[in-house]
C-alpha cells in the first residue's frame, strides 16, 4: 500500500512538473506551436502537391515541438501577414525567413539566429542587370522583406514594384514586367532551379541573419526554442538539413 501510494505521489509530483512547464508557455492554442509563414519561399517554406507547408524552417520547428512536447501548426499567409500574426494573436511566432532588424526587434524577440544569407539578384540569363545599373532598371520584391528595403532606400520607391509573394514577383520577372528580382540568396538559387532561362548575381549588400520571431515578453517560450535551436546548431543538425535542401 506504501509503495502505490509513493508511487502515486511521484506520478502527481511529475505531472505536477510537466503542467507546470506546459503553463510557463504563452501559447494561442494549448498544445501547439502555431507559426506564422509565407510559404513561397523555398528552401525555407514552401508547400508540396498536398499543400503541407515543407522546407528548411518547418523542419527544423518540428524537431524542436517534438522536444518540448509541442504540436507544430502553419498558419500560411503573405510575409507582411505573417509579420503581424504573433501580434494579432493568431500565431505564437513567424518563421518566415526574418532577418533580424532592429526595428523589428522592437516587435519581436528573437530566437537566437540560424543561418547567415546575402541579397542577391536573380535577372533573365543574357540580361545585363547588376548592383551597379539597379537604379536603371525596374526591380521585383516581396512587399515587407529587406529586399523591399533595401531597393526602396537605395533606388526610390519608383524603380521598385512589390508583390505578395516571390512567386508572383518571379512570374513577373519572366513576363517583362520587372527587369529582375532582389531576394535572399538561397531562396533566389531555389527560384532560378525552378525557372529555365534565370540566373542570380550577387550584391554588395551585407550578410543578414535569420531567425524566428516570437511576440514580445513571451520569454519562457522563445529561451526554450532557444535551448533547442543552441542544440542542433552544436550537433549538426542544422547545417545537415540546410544542406539536404541545396543538394
Amino acid at each position: 500500500m506504501k509503495k502505490l501510494i509513493a508511487l502515486t505521489l511521484a506520478l502527481v509530483l511529475c505531472l505536477s512538473v510537466m503542467a507546470a512547464t506546459a503553463e510557463g508557455y504563452k501559447l494561442v492554442e494549448e498544445g501547439k506551436f502555431i507559426y506564422a509563414t509565407s510559404p513561397d519561399f523555398p528552401p525555407f517554406e514552401s508547400t508540396d502537391d498536398n499543400d503541407n507547408v515543407i522546407g528548411i524552417e518547418p523542419d527544423i520547428i518540428a524537431l524542436i515541438c517534438e522536444q518540448l512536447g509541442l504540436t507544430p501548426e502553419p498558419y500560411a499567409t503573405d510575409f507582411d501577414g505573417a509579420l503581424k500574426a504573433p501580434a494579432a494573436g493568431k500565431a505564437d511566432a513567424v518563421v518566415s525567413g526574418v532577418t533580424v532588424r532592429e526595428d523589428r526587434k522592437l516587435v519581436f524577440d528573437f530566437s537566437i539566429p540560424y543561418v547567415t544569407i546575402r541579397q542577391g539578384i536573380v535577372r533573365k540569363v543574357g540580361s545585363d542587370v547588376t548592383m551597379d545599373n539597379l537604379k536603371d532598371v525596374v526591380i521585383g520584391v516581396q512587399r515587407a522583406t529587406t529586399g523591399e528595403i533595401y531597393a526602396q532606400e537605395d533606388f526610390g520607391e519608383d524603380h521598385v514594384v512589390g508583390y505578395d509573394k516571390y512567386s508572383f514577383a518571379f512570374q513577373a520577372l519572366v513576363n517583362g514586367q520587372v527587369d529582375c528580382v532582389l531576394v535572399d540568396d538561397m531562396v533566389g538559387q531555389a527560384y532560378v532551379k525552378r525557372i529555365p532561362g534565370l540566373e542570380m548575381v550577387e550584391t554588395t549588400y551585407e550578410p543578414e541573419e535569420f531567425a524566428f520571431g516570437f511576440d514580445k515578453g513571451n520569454t519562457e517560450l522563445k529561451e526554450a526554442f532557444d535551448e533547442q535551436l543552441q542544440k542542433l546548431q552544436d550537433d549538426g543538425t542544422i547545417e545537415s538539413i540546410i544542406l539536404s535542401y541545396n543538394e
